[in-house]
């Protein structure tokens, strides 16, 4: 009797680990993705879509892909990165970072903005009233190197170096822009399509393609669903996202 009653307790307390530890079968996995600033608005929108399907739940973590590829290689948490530049995930790929291979999914897209005037063409970057152009810093942002190559294809950039004021991130470029501390800011579109004002689109043959790709790290803890976050990227749903924040598609 007592043998029996000791066989009890301890199928009971077997039982209780299941139930009192570790993550609940119905909890979704929560993922950090450390992602290019040029998708700081259609994250949104993305993120909304993301979690309808039940694979899990995503918080984002912006800054340029530069910064944010440093920031991983000194082992920051993350479980997905997005740069918009296809060289920066190669990079961390040949140094053993990331698990599998990145994912093209949008192609970013160019413009100058301003808040004060409208544009009709680079060429009146020239002009007096402009003092100040915000681009995004080159070193570490796609976006800033996109627009030193399409000023330097249009015989602007040695013009323009006076004038030329650096953001650390795309984003930080458009702020410039916006807060009166730059007259015109070159940034993504996707950033400006809902700002109110109208911009000025650049034409893509005037630099490199902007790729947004998107890869799983390897030190992430939740591999299946940070591989179900990049392969929805590149969804029907997604893709209609992402094309009204003014994204090429690959």
């Amino acid at each position: 009797m007592i043998t029996k009653f000791i066989q009890l307790l301890i199928a009971i307390f077997a039982l209780i680990p299941l139930g009192c530890t570790g993550r609940d079968s119905g909890e979704r996995p929560q993922l950090l993705v450390a992602a290019a600033a040029s998708l700081l608005k259609v994250s949104h929108p993305l993120e909304a879509a993301f979690q309808r399907s039940g694979a899990g739940e995503v918080t984002f973590s912006f800054a340029s892909s530069g910064q944010l590829e440093q920031q991983i290689r000194q082992g920051a948490p993350f479980d997905v990165y997005i740069p918009a530049a296809h060289s920066f995930s190669q990079s961390l790929e040949q140094d053993g970072f990331v698990e599998g291979q990145a994912q093209l999914f949008a192609l970013g897209r160019l413009a100058a903005w301003s808040r004060q005037f409208e544009m009709e063409s680079l060429e009146e970057l020239r002009e007096d009233r402009i003092r100040r152009v915000a681009v995004a810093n080159p070193r570490f942002a796609p976006y800033g190197v996109a627009a030193q190559e399409a000023l330097q294809a249009s015989g602007l950039w040695q013009a323009l170096q006076p004038k030329l004021v650096y953001g650390e991130s795309v984003a930080h470029a458009f702020q410039m822009a916006e807060t009166g501390n730059a007259e015109v800011a070159l940034v993504a579109v996707a950033l400006v399509q809902d700002a109110g004002r109208p911009y000025l689109p650049i034409e893509q043959s005037l630099h490199r393609p902007i790729e947004q790709t998107a890869v799983v790290l390897r030190r992430s803890e939740n591999k299946q669903a940070a591989q179900a976050f990049v392969e929805f990227l590149s969804t029907a749903e997604a893709r209609r996202i992402l094309e009204e924040y003014g994204f090429g598609l690959p």
